[in-house]
């Protein structure tokens, strides 16, 4: 079964990341800007052709978020993929230097 909440947290975040609002993106993909936010929202899920469409205008791989046994990762580290996806270049490269730091000194 699809998370819906990890679906529309996924979705979101690809969506800040190319810099589009709910409106942009559903006219994209061409359904209502209501019916994008209750995806994002996790209140409703996509049929399988708007998911398509979104994954698509957005770049998105959904692989985690539709085969979540194959995510080896702890909830924390689903949580922490999330929020990177929402990060620019800068941001992660330094999160990249916190985390080789974080590492390197550990006792």
């Amino acid at each position: 079964m699809i998370d819906r909440i990890a679906l529309g947290a996924a979705i979101r975040a690809a969506r800040l990341k190319k810099g589009y609002t709910q409106e942009q993106l559903a006219e994209l993909v061409e359904v209502t800007p209501t019916h994008e936010k209750h995806i994002e929202s996790g209140h409703r899920l996509p049929s399988v052709e708007v998911l398509f469409s979104i994954a698509q205008a957005l770049d998105l791989s959904l692989d985690n978020v539709i085969f979540p046994e194959q995510d080896t990762g702890s909830g924390r580290a689903r949580e922490i993929q999330i929020m990177l996806n929402q990060c620019e270049e800068c941001e992660l490269a330094v999160l990249l230097d916190v985390a080789r730091s974080l590492i390197k000194n550990r006792d």
